[in-house]
């Protein structure tokens, strides 16, 4: 397997790239700094042995995605999955709880990269898009009581999140009628936005989203639930999300495929 791997440089891509690397798969990731695994010894290792390409560019810069995209296919062996594990560092303010910065950081990457894909060739890759739990207003209802006030202070980010998914949604044409969550603010998503991707829905063939719980930086518990419509889900280790991805999800892609998958305790 070929992976590209956008917003990789650590947390869930990082580790489900490591994870597939163990594996014996390849992979291409994007890098705004090239050196950011200049002090890792085990992914140095698998650069020198060709398992890693690193291509530097910015996820916000389409003409970037485009060139890591035909660095990752210029050996005239396809790309067959894509990572998308874009995510900012919140802030936290007393007007907005916490915010990123820009505050359509994953939505524009995901734009970028749909943008970039070719349409119309004969096998789309695999793409693996993180976005959150409780982002729509039907998957927020499954969030318990306790941890509401925390997702409270988490709609700026949310709100990013809710844009990668009307992006899917319609990407893939999945049902208009599942779609209760109205259209993002323009600054998530401008006007027009359909038009960058050719204008017609249902291109998108073959995708999964991930939903994770609140994310900790614990090591991987090895038992997490997952699954479409999960309710009571607290916390999940970013280790564990990448486990499912890497282990489950592209393991098992005719099961997921198509599919919104909470993960979490």
């Amino acid at each position: 397997m070929k992976v590209l791997a956008i917003g990789a440089s650590r947390n869930i891509g990082y580790f489900a790239s490591q994870n597939l690397l163990r594996a014996g798969n390849t992979v291409v990731f994007q890098l705004r700094n090239l050196s950011a695994f200049d002090n890792d010894v085990e992914m140095q290792s698998y650069v020198k042995s060709g398992m890693v390409k690193l291509v530097k560019g910015d996820a916000l810069v389409e003409d970037d995605v485009r060139t890591a995209w035909n660095a990752a296919n210029a050996d005239g062996v396809p790309v067959d999955t894509v990572l998308l594990t874009v995510g900012g560092t919140p802030k936290f303010t007393l007007s907005e709880g916490f915010v990123i910065n820009p505050p359509n950081l994953c939505s524009s990457a995901l734009l970028n990269l749909l943008s970039v894909i070719p349409h119309d060739i004969p096998t789309q890759p695999k793409i693996v898009a993180v976005t959150s739990n409780g982002v729509t207003a039907e998957s927020h209802k499954g969030i318990p009581c306790l941890a509401k006030g925390f997702y409270a202070l988490i709609t700026v980010p949310h709100a990013d999140k809710l844009g990668m998914e009307k992006v899917i949604h319609w990407s893939a044409g999945w049902s208009e009628d599942s779609w209760k969550d109205g259209e993002p603010e323009p600054h998530i998503l401008p006007l027009g936005w359909e038009e960058r991707l050719g204008g017609k829905r249902g291109w998108l063939k073959s995708i999964v989203v991930v939903r994770p719980a609140i994310l900790t930086d614990g090591e991987a518990a090895g038992k997490y639930k997952v699954g479409e419509d999960l309710d009571g889900l607290w916390t999940v280790s970013r280790k564990d999300v990448a486990h499912f991805i890497s282990n489950d999800a592209l393991e098992n892609w005719e099961k997921w495929e198509g599919k919104t998958v909470a993960v979490g305790y």
